[in-house]
């Protein structure tokens, strides 16, 4: 326990934790998450990590607990349980206040119960308490005081002291008038002298009343005396509150007697409190720190991507941090990172350490989700500057001691990290012993992180399989470094570029340059070179990548002015069609009303067929006109679109590219089914807008028909779609699945804030083809999943 609380300062871990820890809402709850040890069950870890990431999506949606604060229940929880104890009136009422705090977070996570699962069953096991509380509102006041009606006899004593407190007030004011008329007072007001009523009296007035003198003043002029009508209704009233507290302490002891069995009971949702307030403080660091759940890998390999240095994080709020970036696979034991000093070596190796020290102990990383940590056993860490004074030990003395320690006791699911691996003696002998350690811990089967200036041990990471090098990137321009990794390649310690910037004359730069052999300089500028090269190549490829986002862009923005224009022109000849329909429909009103008088007025039938042989005339000109207009109106095809070409088809929402084109009649390929439709019900689109619809067609009323392909997968996977897009990707896979007659599915929405879930759910509660559905279960990926029956 010692070691992994000395790995932990080493970490910063400490800093990180007692940060955290000021985020709990009661003292019990910061001890709980200040001593709680790793997990070793990785289901039990995931399910720890699961509880914290549903507390953090609770409090981000902006959602409060029922309660401000939690008090320390466990001096409560001892006077319970030694014999005799007695909890006083304050104890019991912040007793009742606690289980009541319980009791509300209780039922408060319980009807969160479907967004968050793990948050409710965690919670389901603090106990209702049925007795206490209605037990302790019964005998104490919300100010923690015994209430007069906790038994009879202590009602019966307040009333009488009541009286003696009148009686002794009305007493003593008849008596201060007339002393306060003869002229006999120092002051106007009666006064508290050992515990009794006094008038502070002048000094030659002290026997004109009949009492007895309780105090002087510090000058002597003033008597303070108590008169004698007042003491035996003043001994009275102390006899009577001596008879109250006999009578209060009785009913504590009765009633803390009554809560006595309770004990156990009231011990475990104390607990439970307590590991709630610790899994509060953990959520609140992570909205703090913007940190995430990442996958815990089963096969060895870590992969940090966009990491922080907690610490740093938290202790630099408003100054820039420059995210980690790392790599070690499943088969890559060791990495060996060099680079320039101050250029962020030993903080990119505490930053793994770090993390993965926090994920074992149920924090949420400052890291992107597609990061990857295994679940290590331990953690050794050498930082590499420490020596003991007190065993008379020198620097290197006391780093071979911690490498030796650490080394023994390095094995399978062990990661350790050593700062200046061998430095501090001769540069040969030193990488000789660091060659050596590196293969005890590729024997040992340990995953390793270490930093070095030995050119030695670039080479032999270089060449030894298993070992990997990387650097710490360097700017030669600016003389400074960039704190970004670059796996792969070794480091240039760039020493004379760091003699320059720290203000060294040239002249001792350049003496400083030509004491070293052409083969060293000569290797330092190559790493030098190939270094800058990967610099200059990154910085090129994210201009590239820039320009084609930005070329993408305008292509968007050209196809999406053509569609617009496009819909503009439907958008015209669609109202030009309306409007004379609603002409043609008037012209055929006007007829029938015209037949109509000509029936009911008994014309001549000869004048009858007249007229409606002139009427159908004007009928048929109308429908010629009509149909005209409605030729008009339809869309022109698109002669432009080729096979190939991404399209959209106008009369849903589906999309897709374009197979073959025969005639004004093209077959689009869209998902899983292949569509034949009219050139003119087609329009071209681009492919980030494809990805976006990501169709599955229904055969509607258009004249397209579809045939259907088998369906790739029956897993729809939902992440980073928004709520809409969501919806339309269900509905067209569900109708894809039903018309390939498979009828069950599984739906990836996360967990998050549940935004994403709550859609899906709607959506499939009111879909025709949904006979059922549920929550994934363990092995199918949680609350993050639901698995759908179609019938």
């Amino acid at each position: 326990m010692a070691e992994a609380g000395a790995t932990g300062k080493k970490l910063e871990f400490d800093r990180v934790a007692a940060h955290a820890a000021r985020h709990a809402l009661s003292a019990y709850g910061r001890d709980e998450l200040l001593s709680s040890p790793a997990f070793d069950d990785r289901s039990a870890l995931q399910e720890e990590l699961e509880r914290v990431l549903e507390l953090k999506g609770f409090l981000e949606e902006g959602s409060s607990l029922p309660f401000d604060g939690l008090s320390d229940m466990r001096p409560l929880l001892r006077t319970l349980r030694t014999e005799g104890g007695v909890l006083e009136a304050s104890e019991l009422l912040e007793l009742s206040r606690f289980l009541d705090a319980a009791s509300a977070l209780r039922r408060r996570m319980m009807r969160e119960g479907e967004l968050r699962p793990r948050l409710a069953a965690f919670c389901s096991s603090i106990e209702e308490d049925g007795a206490v509380r209605p037990l302790v509102r019964s005998i104490v006041d919300e100010d923690g005081t015994v209430k007069s009606s906790a038994s009879p006899e202590l009602a019966r004593i307040r009333r009488s002291l009541s009286e003696r407190r009148r009686s002794l007030a009305r007493t003593m004011e008849r008596i201060l008038g007339s002393c306060r008329s003869s002229g006999w007072l120092m002051e106007e007001t009666p006064t508290i002298r050992n515990g009794r009523l006094c008038l502070p009296m002048r000094l030659e007035y002290r026997h004109r009343v009949p009492g007895f003198v309780q105090d002087y003043s510090g000058s002597g002029q003033t008597v303070f005396l108590e008169p004698a009508e007042c003491m035996e209704i003043t001994n009275a009233i102390l006899e009577g509150e001596i008879e109250e507290r006999r009578e209060v302490e009785r009913i504590l002891r009765e009633t803390t007697g009554r809560i006595r069995p309770e004990e156990p009971s009231i011990e475990r949702s104390t607990r439970r409190l307590a590991a709630f307030d610790s899994l509060y403080a953990r959520a609140r660091l992570a909205l703090e720190t913007r940190s995430v759940l990442p996958s815990v890998s089963t096969g060895g390999e870590l992969r940090i991507r966009r990491g922080y240095h907690p610490w740093l994080l938290i202790s630099h709020p408003d100054r820039e941090v420059f995210p980690l970036d790392m790599e070690l696979g499943a088969d890559e034991r060791v990495l060996i990172i060099s680079g320039p000093n101050a250029g962020g070596k030993s903080v990119a190796m505490k930053t793994a350490g770090l993390l993965s020290w926090m994920l074992r102990r149920g924090y949420l990383l400052p890291c992107s989700e597609s990061s990857v940590f295994p679940l290590f056993r331990d953690i050794r860490i050498g930082i590499g500057d420490e020596q003991s004074i007190e065993n008379d030990l020198s620097t290197f003395s006391s780093h071979l001691r911690e490498v030796r320690s650490i080394t023994e006791d390095a094995g399978p699911g062990s990661l350790v990290l050593i700062d200046e691996l061998c430095s501090g003696t001769d540069v040969e002998e030193g990488s000789a012993i660091a060659r050596a350690v590196i293969e005890e811990l590729l024997r040992r089967g340990s995953k390793a992180v270490v930093t070095t200036h030995l050119g030695d041990l670039k080479a032999y990471a270089h060449a030894r399989e298993g070992v990997v090098n990387g650097a710490m990137e360097f700017d030669r321009r600016a003389l400074e470094p960039t704190f970004r990794f670059i796996k792969g390649v070794p480091g240039s310690s760039f020493a004379f570029a760091m003699m320059q910037r720290m203000g060294f004359s040239s002249a001792m730069v350049e003496e400083a340059e030509s004491f070293i052999g052409e083969g060293k300089r000569g290797l330092e500028e190559l790493l030098e070179d190939l270094q800058e090269l990967l610099s200059e190549n990154r910085r090129r490829h994210g201009e590239l990548e820039a320009a084609s986002a930005r070329l993408a862009l305008r292509e968007e923005a050209v196809a999406g002015a053509e569609s617009a224009l496009r819909r503009r022109e439907r958008e015209e000849k669609q109202k030009a069609q309306r409007e004379l329909q609603r002409e043609f429909e008037l012209a055929r009103r006007q007829i029938r009303d015209i037949l109509a008088e000509a029936k009911a007025a008994g014309t001549d039938p000869k004048k009858v067929q007249a007229a409606r042989q002139k009427l159908a005339l004007r009928a048929g000109e109308a429908d010629r006109k009509g149909s005209a207009s409605m030729a008009d109106a339809a869309p022109a095809a698109d002669f432009s679109i080729r096979p190939g070409d991404l399209v959209r088809l106008l009369d849903s929402s589906a999309s897709g590219e374009v197979e073959s084109i025969r005639g004004d009649s093209a077959v689009v390929l869209c998902g899983n089914f292949r569509l034949t439709t009219q050139l003119s019900n087609l329009e071209k689109t681009s492919r980030r807008q494809l990805k976006k619809a990501s169709p599955v067609p229904v055969k509607g009323s258009t004249g397209w028909s579809a045939t259907t392909a088998p369906v790739e997968s029956t897993t729809l996977d939902l992440r980073g779609l928004t709520g809409d897009e969501a919806v339309d990707r269900i509905g067209r896979f569900l109708d894809a699945l039903r018309l390939n007659r498979i009828e069950r599915c599984t739906i990836i929405h996360g967990m998050g804030t549940g935004a994403l879930r709550r859609r899906t759910e709607e959506l499939l509660r009111s879909h025709p083809h949904v006979q059922s559905w549920r929550p994934g279960q363990q092995g199918e990926g949680g609350a993050g999943v639901t698995v759908v029956t179609i019938g």
